[in-house]
């Protein structure tokens, strides 16, 4: 154990995380695979529901989920503007990746500032527009709950990061030695992945946004019916019918947000990135992502029989039609 410890970096060296630092920040992401089969015996609950019996170590739903979510966009936003500067000079004539290939200040060129785009607008939804104005209640969050949300979105955004920074560094040690062959910006397999990303990602909140009207109806119809004024969300809970993107999963927020992972995943390849596990943190994410979410959607399912019977989930699986 000790030995373990004097080899991790200090703190300061993981924000922005230097190459052995990302090399700590990647091993303990990929470590979550295991913790994820915790989840496929955990017992039925509704989506979102994260909160303990413990009311003090609840934290308001909205808030938890915004701040915890935050910390990975803000988190990549600083390593893309702090950390190119750190691996080479600006002004470098070794190499013709310069900060006049991007648009935003970053010193990355620009399919790398797009990487970066393309995950804070994600999160732009995820964490500030999807709770604070969107969701009409959010349930409350345990605080170990909200913790390890933050510490996740530490680890993801620091590996991704780091990922798309020290790429060009390796690209200018490549282009010294005549190694490095320049990714296109357009090919047929950047435009998939962006494709698959942004149909993703519009899909995902569509999804979402008709679960959230389902609850906004049912609320209204449930205070009427009791004669109140003031509508609340509290225990109100509704299936959707198997039509559109529910036909044939309960869940299909999460299978779109693997459509859009997925999309984000070739894009890096496309662009240069690499694709395979040890090399991309695309992937690392998409496959961390694949095993967290499906035991949840499996469990979802479950909890949705047990509620409102078998007949009205009518043979609807969770995230995958026909198989899970």
């Amino acid at each position: 154990m000790s030995s373990y410890l004097a080899f991790l970096p200090p703190p300061k060296d993981f924000i922005p995380p230097t190459p052995k630092a990302l090399i700590v920040v990647q091993t303990v992401f990929k470590s979550f695979l295991p913790f994820s089969i915790v989840q496929w015996i955990a017992p039925p609950t509704p989506m979102g529901r994260t909160s303990a019996a413990r009311a003090w170590l609840n934290l308001p739903g909205r808030y938890a989920w915004s701040l915890a979510e935050a910390v990975g966009p803000l988190n990549l936003i600083y390593i893309l503007y702090s950390l190119p500067s750190k691996l080479h000079p600006l002004s470098s004539s070794t190499t013709t990746i310069s900060p006049s290939t991007g648009l935003f200040g970053t010193g990355l060129p620009i399919t790398h500032e797009i990487m970066g785009l393309l995950y804070v607008l994600h999160y732009i939804n995820r964490a500030g527009v999807t709770p604070l104005f969107v969701a009409p209640s959010m349930s409350p969050i345990w605080a170990p709950v909200a913790l390890a949300m933050a510490f996740f979105q530490f680890l993801n955004s620091s590996s991704l990061g780091g990922w798309i920074c020290y790429d060009v560094q390796k690209r200018i040690v490549d282009l010294s030695s005549d190694k490095a062959v320049d990714a296109a910006l357009i090919s047929p397999l950047s435009v998939l992945g962006m494709i698959l990303f942004v149909g993703g990602l519009a899909g995902n909140i569509f999804a979402e946004g008709h679960l959230f009207d389902l609850r906004r109806g049912a609320a209204k119809r449930k205070a009427k019916s009791e004669g109140k004024a003031t509508v609340t969300y509290d225990k109100v809970y509704t299936i959707p019918e198997p039509k559109g993107l529910f036909k044939y999963v309960m869940y299909p927020h999460y299978s779109l947000e693997w459509v859009e992972w997925t999309g984000y995943w070739i894009l890096g390849g496309a662009w240069g990135l690499g694709w395979s596990w040890n090399v991309s943190a695309a992937l690392m994410f998409l496959i961390n992502e694949l095993s967290t979410m499906t035991p949840r959607g499996v469990n979802g399912v479950r909890w949705y029989e047990q509620k409102f019977g078998k007949r009205a989930v009518a043979g609807r699986k969770g995230v995958i039609p026909g198989i899970i």
